[in-house]
């Protein structure tokens, strides 16, 4: 069984939205910016779900028997996220009010933007995966290139 954080990829609504907040400048972090985020770029998952389908191209070890958690080794917090997401689409902090404004127009579930998990998978690490994008900065970079 593949569970999945959040897959950051070109034209999904979770890359998608993210940055049309940033380009609209409502993109600061959310509450206190602690929540965890837990992400993983798309070609990283598409390598760990073909050696969960037999591919030991990708990892020499056999794939594992049970649960599989398809995450970047690097979850980061709300508030590093939405600093990176600035940094690569080269836009200025955003004022507090305009962050809630955001919340708003995106009609999200607080709960949603207000809790976080921080997940990293042991299985991944002790099979000796390894990633092309372990830090988010390298995967958004490729991603908004």
């Amino acid at each position: 069984m593949l569970r999945t954080s959040v897959v950051f990829e070109r034209g999904t609504p979770a890359l998608d939205q993210l940055t049309g907040l940033v380009r609209w400048g409502l993109g600061g972090r959310i509450a206190d910016g602690r929540q965890w985020i837990s992400w993983i770029h798309v070609a990283d998952w598409l390598r760990i779900t073909r050696w969960c389908l037999g591919d030991d191209d990708v990892v020499a070890a056999p794939p594992p028997s049970g649960p599989l958690l398809a995450t970047a080794p690097s979850p980061v917090r709300n508030a590093e996220l939405m600093a990176a997401l600035r940094r690569a689409l080269h836009r200025p902090p955003t004022p507090a009010p305009l962050v809630r404004l955001g919340a708003v127009l995106l009609r999200t579930d607080p709960a949603l933007a207000l809790t976080g998990r921080r997940a990293v998978s042991r299985v991944l690490a002790e099979a000796g995966f390894g990633f092309r994008f372990p830090r988010l900065e390298d995967a958004l970079a490729d991603l908004l290139r």
